[in-house]
């Protein structure tokens, strides 16, 4: 009877630690299951740190792909019922927009549990960049160069070149303000030809060549021809060397097709030329060169004496016909001068000086002077160089009576 009742108690025994045994190596955490929340983060290019929600119900790790400026924490973890806490940290972004994951993956070896989170960041945007069309490149995507130069070619789409000291780059249109990359601009109807235009935009490379897209205006100076009543004055006697600078000439166009930059340019080779010659076509233009005011009130007997030369005219009368020299007071209009015995017999690369032109009706008053040259649609365009301008007193010396050594026909002192 006691071995019976002792076998009882043994098997029970045997029961309750077999029961506590079973519940100490399978504890209840649920369905098994591995789920990250939110399933996507986005940083700025500044990058920084976020947390995620990860329920994970099964023994886990965490993977990035290969992404080194991901940094996670934990990389792993246990079991639990409870969401865990996980810390995202993306490094500052140096280049272009990125795109990450990060796997979190069952580890126990038990199934393939996993749940992927995606990470994004914002592209590094530099600073804008000053520039000139010679240094444009595409060094870096989102690299913005600011350039100013003068509108040229100007299409109905807004597409126009952009002319500098340095080269000519296109433009494929102008947005109003700054616009994202990717998003192209169109016509303004504030910019014109030849407007002086100051841009920024993104370059891309076509045909190897750079062109300036999703741009937008920073400013415009809307071309115009200056005001002839705004020139500055100077004084009588008064002489420029224009191959030492425009010395306070200026070129006011009144017939000036879009083919042309300008007609009249100065240079320390040749002083002021002006010359409308065109490979594709024969154009008819109008430009005159216009000096300062300058105040006669000191003139006693001045004359006008220019050097000129006169080249690539049809013949030396077309030359006569498409250059002449003007004067006017100030407000008045403009009268031609005589120039009968200032031009040579043959057009040549010689310098020849102009007659001494009478200006005695202008003493005491204030006056203006311009070179015109013309061209026409019949005709190859002339070559008129300017090299200098003098305003001075007549030095011929006046002739005593029968003692001068010189016949004067009308010194009233001779006697015939």
């Amino acid at each position: 009877m006691k071995l019976h009742a002792l076998t009882k108690l043994t098997a029970a025994a045997l029961v309750l630690i077999t029961l506590v045994s079973c519940g100490e190596k399978e504890p209840k955490y649920g369905d098994p299951a591995v789920r990250v929340n939110p399933g996507t983060l986005v940083f700025d290019v500044n990058g920084g740190g976020q947390t995620v929600d990860l329920t994970a119900t099964v023994a886990w790790s965490a993977t990035t792909d290969a992404s080194a400026w991901i940094t996670v924490a934990p990389v792993t973890g246990t079991p639990s019922k409870e969401v865990q806490k996980v810390s995202i940290n993306v490094a500052a972004n140096p280049g272009l927009e990125r795109i990450g994951t990060v796997i979190f993956s069952q580890s126990d070896g038990k199934g393939t549990l996993s749940a992927t989170l995606t990470i994004s960041q914002s592209a590094f945007i530099p600073e804008i960049k000053e520039t000139t069309v010679r240094y444009l490149n595409d060094s870096y995507k989102y690299q913005r160069f600011q350039l100013s130069g003068v509108v040229k070619n100007l299409k109905p789409d807004g597409t126009f070149d952009l002319v500098d000291a340095t080269g000519t780059v296109v433009v494929s249109g102008l947005s109003a303000a700054e616009v994202a990359y990717g998003t192209n601009g169109g016509k303004l109807n504030n910019v014109n030809e030849r407007d002086t235009v100051t841009i920024v935009g993104y370059v891309e490379m076509e045909n190897g060549k750079p062109v300036i897209k999703y741009a937008y205006l920073v400013k415009v100076d809307n071309y115009s021809e200056p005001s002839l009543d705004d020139a500055e004055t100077v004084t009588y006697p008064w002489s420029a060397d224009f191959r030492s600078g425009v010395n306070k000439f200026f070129a006011r166009n009144e017939v000036f097709p879009y083919a042309f930059d300008a007609i009249w340019t100065n240079s320390a080779s040749e002083g002021w030329v002006a010359q409308a010659y065109n490979a594709a076509a024969k154009y008819t233009t109008e430009s005159w060169l216009v000096s300062p005011f300058v105040d006669m009130a000191s003139a006693k007997k001045p004359i006008l004496v220019f050097n000129h030369v006169v080249q690539y005219f049809k013949d030396i009368d077309m030359a006569r016909d498409q250059t002449s020299v003007w004067v006017r007071e100030k407000g008045g209009n403009w009268k031609q001068l005589s120039l009968s015995f200032s031009y040579p017999d043959e057009q040549s690369s010689a310098a020849m000086t102009s007659q001494e032109i009478n200006l005695s009706e202008y003493i005491g008053k204030t006056v203006q002077f311009a070179f015109k040259y013309v061209s026409d649609e019949t005709n190859d365009a002339g070559k008129w160089q300017i090299l200098d301008f003098t305003l001075k007193e007549n030095e011929e010396k006046p002739q005593d009576n029968n003692t001068g050594g010189t016949e004067d026909y009308n010194n009233p002192g001779w006697n015939w």
